[in-house]
Formats: structure tokens, sequence, C-alpha cells
């Protein structure tokens, strides 16, 4: 009787724990799902914040790219005007059509970079973390170069001004202009614009090819988003 009891209680132990353990699979398995699911909202979220940032920054790159075809252009045409100077009064009659502006780039870059100081950047799919952080080298090494070159453009602009060249845009009396402006100083600062607008040029066509990069790098990224939203 007692050993036939024991049996009983044997087997109905054995069951209980079964239940138990299926009882904790099944918590984990919801447990995992639930945090899956969290999981997904937050890249979910983190995918709409990324293509609303590449999308201010597609349309920001072609207002950009218009803004560089004409300063070359702008840029060409004072070349074709210089070959044909024949003396620094001809320099001067076209020095000032040149584009004297310049903008510093900036990128919408704050949801790239919320992904890599929150670490959330794991939780995107290796082709496209990827893809990102690729993005994020290029913003970084475009605004590294255009930012060196157009400070050191800056910097010779301001010093042919010091020299009086602006001085020839100003309602100035012709006496009091020929004893601000020698003629050194303006022969000095004509070759110090010339060659600050050569470097301004070799900058802006280096970055008119890399914004154009730059555009299918983006709309590549784009899709691949999309693409995972769709899923």
């Amino acid at each position: 009787m007692e050993k036939n009891k024991t049996g009983k209680y044997f087997k109905y132990a054995i069951g209980e724990i079964i239940l138990v353990v299926i009882g904790i699979l099944i918590a984990l398995q919801i447990n995992n799902w639930n945090e899956n699911r969290k999981s997904s909202e937050i890249r979910d979220n983190y995918y709409e914040q990324v293509l609303q940032d590449l999308e201010k920054d597609t349309a920001y790159i072609n207002v950009i790219i218009k803004n560089l075809e004409i300063n070359i252009l702008n840029y060409q045409n004072y070349l074709e005007k210089l070959s044909k100077a024949e003396s620094t009064d001809d320099i001067l009659a076209i020095l000032f059509e040149l584009n004297w502006e310049f903008q510093y780039i900036n990128f919408n870059t704050n949801t790239i970079e919320s992904l890599i100081s929150t670490g959330d950047i794991k939780l995107l799919p290796d082709h496209l973390r990827n893809k990102l952080l690729d993005l994020k080298t290029t913003q970084n090494a475009i605004l590294k170069v255009t930012s060196g070159n157009d400070n050191n453009w800056l910097q010779n602009s301001q010093k042919a001004a010091g020299l009086g060249v602006t001085n020839l845009l100003l309602d100035i009396n012709p006496k009091l202009l020929n004893q601000l402006n020698r003629k050194e100083d303006i022969i000095s600062a004509i070759n110090i614009i010339n060659g600050t607008f050569q470097l301004k040029d070799f900058t802006e066509k280096n970055l008119l090819n890399s914004m154009k990069n730059l555009l299918d790098t983006i709309k590549e990224l784009s899709e691949l988003i999309n693409a995972e939203l769709n899923k």
C-alpha cells in the first residue's frame, strides 16, 4: 500500500515538475517575444528617423550641388575674361564678378549619432549598420576637407581685403582712394585672390563629386531601410 502511494506521489511530483518547467519555458518565450517586439518597435522608430534625416539631407545636398555648379561656372567665366586682361585695371573690373560667398557643410546626423552613443545600433542588421557607419565616415571626411579649405580661403580673402582691394567698392573720394591703395598692394591682393579662388574652385569641384556620390549612397540606404520596414 505504502509503495503504491509512493509511486503515485512520485509520478505526481514528476508531473508537477514538468508543468512548472513548461510554465517557465512559456514565460521565457513570452518574455523573449515581448523583448523582440520592443526591440522591433525601437528599431522601426530609428528607421523612420533615419529616413527623415536622409530626406532632409537629399534636399539640402541638391541645393548645395546647384550652388556649386553655379560657382564653378562663374569661376570659369572669370578665367576666360582674365585671359584677355591686359592690366590690373582690367582685372579689377571683373574681380568682383566672382562669388565671394561660401557656406560650411552640415549634415543631419542626430539619429546616427544617437544610435552609436546609445549602442542601439546593434539592433540593426549587419548590412544596414555597416552602411550607416560608412555614411557617417564619408560625411566626416567631407566636413574635414571642405572646412579646412574654406577656412584657408576665408583667411586669404580677408588678407586680400586688408590690402585695400575692397576700398574699390566703397564710396571714397578718388584722391583719398589713391592714397589708401598703393599699386603694389593692389597687385598683391590680386595675386592672393587668384590663388585663393583656385583653392576655392578645387574644393568646390571635389565637393560637387562627393555630393553626387553621397546622393547615390543615401538613395541606396533609403531603399534598404524601406525594405526592412516592409518586411
